[in-house]
C-alpha cells in the first residue's frame, strides 16, 4: 500500500513539473517610466534704451521709436526740442524663466512606443501694462508643452501642444537672452496634430494641422479682445504646414511652407436698400460676414556640426508673423463704395545665423546675427478706394495712430557660455538697431499731395522723419540643470 501511494505521489510531481516546463511564464506588463527635468535660472540685464519687452523685461523684442520727432505740417518740419522719453536705461533681475518638466514613457500603444511630455515655467501668459514694472502674470505657471507621441518604425504621430512648425528644436538660437532669437526666429507653442514619415535613412516628410489657444501666440486680429485666436477659430480652417527634411550626423537642412486663414470680423450691418455695409440707423440689420484673409509663409534652415564649430542658418519669408512674437500683421479698411471690410497682409523677410565654437567643452564663445526687413503690403491699397477713417493696421511695429512703421531691424549678439557639470554661466552683449520712419502713404509728395498707393512701408527722404533706435543690452545668466 505504501508503495502504491509513493508511486502516485511521484507521478503527480512529475506531471506538475512537466506542465510547468511546457507553459511559459506570463510576460510582465511594461513599467511606465517617469522622468523629471528642468532648470533653475536667474537673469540680470541692463538696457541702454526702453524696448518693447515681455515679463519683467526678461525678453526684449525691439527698441522703441523716439518720442521727440519733429512735427510735420504739410511738406515742412518743425523741430522738437523735447527730450526723448524712451532714451532711458534699465537694470533688471528675474528668475521667472525657471522651468519644470515631466517625461513619460516605457509603454506601448497601438503597436507603437508611446511617450508624453508635460512642461511648464513661471513666465506667465500676459504682460503688464507698463512692461518692465510688472503687473502681468509673470511668476505664474504657463503651459509650454503637453503632448503625446506614438512612434512606429518609420512614422511618428504627435498630438498636443508643442512648438510651432517654424521653431526647430534641433536648430534654434542659443542666445543668453530668453528671446531665443525673437523676433527673427518664430517662437510659439501651438495645439497640433503632427505626422512625420521617415523616407529612408536621411530624408523625412512632415505634415501638420494646428490652431491657437493663447492670446500671446496668436495672429493679429480685430475680433474679441484684439487677438487672432478667435479670428482663426471662426475661419473654421486649421492652419497647416509641411516640411521636407534631410539629416545625417553632421548636416541638417529643411524646406517647408505653412498656410493660415483668418476671419477677423464675423458680423456687420447691411442696408438692403442701398447695398452698403457698415451703416447705422433704420434699414441696417446685423448680418454674418465671412471675409477671410489667407497668408502663406516659406521656411528654409540648415545646421552644420563639426568638431570645432556649430553653424546655423534660418530664414522665413511671408506674411503676418505676430503669432510668433514677430513683426508686421495686416491692414484692414472699408471699401469706399460698398463699405465692405477688406484685408491686405504685410510681407517681410526674416533671417538669422549663429556660429558656436565647440573646440572646448567648458568655454564656448558664440555670435548670433539677425535681420528682418519690412516689404510692405503684398498688394498696395489704392487710397481712393478706402472709406475715410476706416484704415487701420493690425499687428506689431506699424501704427496708423502714429503713422509710424519699422523699416528693418538688425541685431548682433556675441556671447560666451561657461559650463561646469550641470551648471552654466552665460554673458552676452546684444546690439539692436531698429530703423523707424513715417508710413509711406502719410509722406507728402513734392507738390504736397499724398501718394495714391498705401503699402505700409517706410517713406523716404527727410519728410519720413527717420530715426535709428539703438539699444545695448548686457546680460548675465546662471542656469542649474537637473
Amino acid at each position: 500500500m505504501k508503495r502504491i501511494l509513493l508511486c502516485l505521489l511521484l507521478g503527480m510531481l512529475g506531471k506538475n513539473q512537466l506542465s510547468a516546463q511546457q507553459t511559459p511564464a506570463a510576460t510582465p506588463p511594461a513599467e511606465q517610466k517617469v522622468t523629471v527635468y528642468g532648470f533653475l535660472r536667474n537673469d540680470v540685464y541692463y538696457n541702454s534704451r526702453r524696448n518693447l519687452d515681455l515679463r519683467d523685461g526678461v525678453l526684449d523684442v525691439y527698441p522703441l521709436d523716439a518720442t521727440n520727432l519733429p512735427t510735420r505740417t504739410g511738406t515742412s518740419l518743425t523741430p522738437n526740442a523735447n527730450d526723448d522719453a524712451n532714451a532711458i536705461p534699465q537694470l533688471g533681475y528675474s528668475a521667472i524663466v525657471t522651468r519644470l518638466g515631466v517625461k513619460i514613457g516605457g509603454i506601448t500603444a497601438f503597436g507603437a512606443k508611446a511617450s508624453g511630455t508635460l512642461e511648464t515655467d513661471f513666465f506667465g501668459i500676459t504682460n503688464g501694462a507698463s512692461g518692465t514694472s510688472g503687473g502681468g502674470t509673470e511668476n505664474l505657471l504657463r503651459l509650454r508643452h503637453a503632448y503625446v507621441a506614438l512612434d512606429w518604425t518609420k512614422d511618428q504621430l504627435m498630438i498636443g501642444q508643442y512648438w510651432n512648425p517654424n521653431f526647430i528644436p534641433k536648430c534654434f538660437p542659443g542666445t543668453a537672452n530668453f528671446s531665443t532669437g525673437i523676433p527673427f526666429n518664430p517662437f510659439s507653442f501651438v495645439p497640433q496634430v503632427r505626422l512625420t514619415h521617415k523616407m529612408g535613412k536621411e530624408f523625412s516628410l512632415m505634415g501638420m494641422m494646428y490652431g491657437y489657444n493663447l492670446a500671446g501666440f496668436s495672429p493679429a486680429g480685430t475680433f474679441g479682445a484684439g487677438t487672432g485666436v478667435d479670428a482663426q477659430k471662426f475661419s473654421t480652417t486649421p492652419a497647416f504646414a509641411t516640411q521636407l527634411g534631410f539629416e545625417n550626423k553632421k548636416f541638417l537642412a529643411t524646406v517647408g511652407l505653412e498656410g493660415n486663414t483668418l476671419t477677423p470680423r464675423i458680423t456687420d450691418t447691411y442696408n438692403s436698400s442701398t447695398g452698403v455695409w457698415g451703416g447705422t440707423g433704420a434699414g441696417n440689420v446685423q448680418k454674418n460676414i465671412s471675409t477671410s484673409l489667407f497668408t502663406l509663409n516659406l521656411l528654409a534652415f540648415a545646421k552644420l556640426t563639426t568638431d570645432k564649430a556649430t553653424v546655423k542658418f534660418h530664414t522665413t519669408y511671408g506674411k503676418s508673423y505676430t503669432q510668433y512674437v514677430g513683426m508686421g500683421g495686416f491692414a484692414e479698411y472699408r471699401d469706399a463704395t460698398t463699405g465692405q471690410w477688406k484685408y491686405e497682409a504685410q510681407s517681410q523677410l526674416n533671417m538669422w545665423g549663429e556660429i558656436i565654437s565647440t573646440t572646448s567643452k567648458k568655454v564656448q564663445p558664440a555670435i548670433f546675427i539677425g535681420y528682418l526687413q519690412n516689404l510692405g503690403l503684398s498688394n498696395p491699397i489704392l487710397a481712393s478706394s478706402v472709406k475715410s477713417g476706416t484704415l487701420a493696421f493690425q499687428g506689431r511695429g506699424i501704427s496708423t495712430a502714429t503713422s509710424r512703421t519699422f523699416d528693418n531691424l538688425l541685431r548682433i549678439s556675441p556671447r560666451v557660455d561657461i559650463y561646469s557639470g550641470k551648471m552654466k554661466f552665460a554673458f552676452e552683449y546684444e546690439l539692436s538697431l531698429m530703423k523707424w520712419a513715417d508710413i509711406d502713404a502719410t509722406v507728402p509728395n513734392a507738390d504736397g499731395s499724398l501718394p495714391t498707393n498705401i503699402s505700409f512701408k517706410a517713406g523716404t527722404g527727410s519728410l519720413a522723419r527717420p530715426f535709428d533706435a539703438t539699444n545695448s543690452r548686457i546680460s548675465a545668466v546662471m542656469v542649474y540643470n537637473f
